[in-house]
């Protein structure tokens, strides 16, 4: 079926994508895009700013598998009518994805300005919209560049803004500007790959413990990278780095092989420890990733029951229906899968029972205000009650005091993890310890 591009709304530049036979494919010209933001470069080289935002809806999809098709199309026509609205004369709104906008404002005053815009974006996106017979409300959050000082390329605004986009996902107003890595991400990329070809990185562990006895149950894995030149590299900056330039599946494969290494050696040692190792959405659908894991799990010897998977509620949300058939195969393997942060993305509550996943991993933002603030401890118990009426297993992270840990028994949570317990340690000294500690 042919495909040709329509304007949407005469006098700005928004398009849509259509087909013969009227049904939109929702699926937008990105070079379209890119043309709007160079038509508005000039003005913003000349010292006017322009802002480039990426405004990302989530829920949708969840209203569709609740409530149909017909009401995650209404959905969808219901924002970018509401985002129109909202915009000034002169800004432009052009349809970036399937729940994706791009809006440029153009003739900026500066940063607050920028801010103001976004936060308005919010306030008509995140509210309930009639579909139907029924109501759904979308959880938006919004990536901001400002040219010229984010940059005067215009792919390089959009990536950028769509960076700070993810940033967004953990800001209490819904967006977030980009923000300059203290450390340079595209010349680190190189050298991230050449650790990994030459196993340059370390494994750290920390333990968990079980309630009510504190007894060392499993551990999780934590790749570092110490570098050559710039030394310790933050987590959440390397990994930004595997994400982006398309090595998350290597550095998944570097921790579970090394993971499963160590498990091996504990395990062989007669403890009946698990380990978990972290797995994100790209590397889970990479081709060939399920049969990977089972071949390292015989390379090493250890039973499917010794791994654990902790995935994010929010990328398992992003394809749920391909992550859940991904992740129930693991599964039958006797591999545990835990929704890792939960709480933080969808609070997918409803999904739990049909997800195929053993435990959820509370985050630490919940956890760390339990014995300060009486709500705090209530979400969290009941969190766990939730969790248990589905027979699901409770780790709850973040545990640096013994009056938090006590609620914690009470609520009986099943696992604990956090500086009370350990902090993370390289490997090899933890199973030393482990180890001298069984034998004595």
């Amino acid at each position: 079926m042919p495909v040709r591009l329509r304007r949407v709304r005469t006098g700005s530049i928004r398009w849509a994508c259509s087909c013969e036979g009227g049904r939109d494919l929702r699926v937008l010209n990105h070079a379209q895009a890119l043309v709007d933001i160079r038509t508005f470069l000039a003005q913003a080289r000349s010292g006017i700013p322009l802002g480039v935002l990426v405004i990302r809806a989530d829920r949708v999809r969840e209203t569709e598998l609740s409530l149909g098709y017909a009401a995650g199309d209404a959905l969808r026509a219901g924002m970018q009518q509401a985002l129109e609205a909202a915009v000034r004369p002169g800004d432009h709104v052009c349809r970036i994805g399937e729940d994706a906008f791009l809006v440029l404002l153009p003739a900026l005053r500066g940063r607050a300005h920028a801010a103001l815009g976004a936060a308005k974006f919010v306030r008509a996106l995140q509210r309930p919209f009639d579909v139907g017979d029924a109501h759904a409300q979308p959880s938006v959050r919004v990536g901001i560049a400002i040219a010229p000082e984010d940059g005067t390329d215009a792919e390089q605004l959009c990536r950028r803004a769509d960076r700070a986009c993810d940033d967004a996902a953990a800001s209490v107003e819904g967006f977030a500007f980009w923000e300059a890595p203290s450390v340079p991400l595209d010349t680190l990329h190189h050298d991230l790959r050449a650790a990994l070809a030459e196993n340059q990185l370390a494994l750290h562990l920390q333990p968990l413990a079980a309630l009510p006895d504190r007894v060392i149950r499993s551990y999780e894995a934590l790749a570092r990278w110490t570098h050559p030149r710039l030394g310790d590299i933050p987590p959440d900056v390397f990994i930004e780095i595997a994400e982006r330039g398309g090595l998350i599946g290597d550095l998944t494969r570097w921790s579970l092989n090394v993971a499963l290494r160590h498990l091996a050696t504990l395990r062989g040692a007669g403890l009946e420890v698990r380990i978990a190792v972290n797995l994100s959405v790209e590397a889970l659908q990479a081709p060939g990733f399920v049969e990977q894991v089972l071949d390292l799990l015989h390379l090493w010897r250890v039973p499917g029951q010794g791994l654990v998977f902790e995935i994010t509620e929010s990328a398992l949300m992003r394809d749920i229906v391909r992550c859940s058939h991904l992740l129930a195969q693991l599964r039958q393997s006797g591999v545990r899968i835990v929704i890792d942060d939960f709480g933080t993305g969808y609070s997918s509550l409803a999904y739990l029972r049909r997800l195929p996943v053993d435990g959820i991993k509370i985050d630490r933002s919940f956890v760390q205000d339990m014995a300060r603030d009486r709500r705090a401890c209530r979400i969290v118990e009941t969190m766990i009650d939730l969790a248990h009426e589905l027979e699901l297993k409770v780790v709850a992270e973040g545990i640096e005091d013994e009056a938090t840990l006590e609620l914690l028994r009470e609520a009986h949570c099943d696992l604990v993890q956090g500086y009370l317990i350990a902090r993370p340690a390289p490997a090899e000294d933890v199973i030393e310890r482990r180890l001298r500690a069984d034998k004595a």
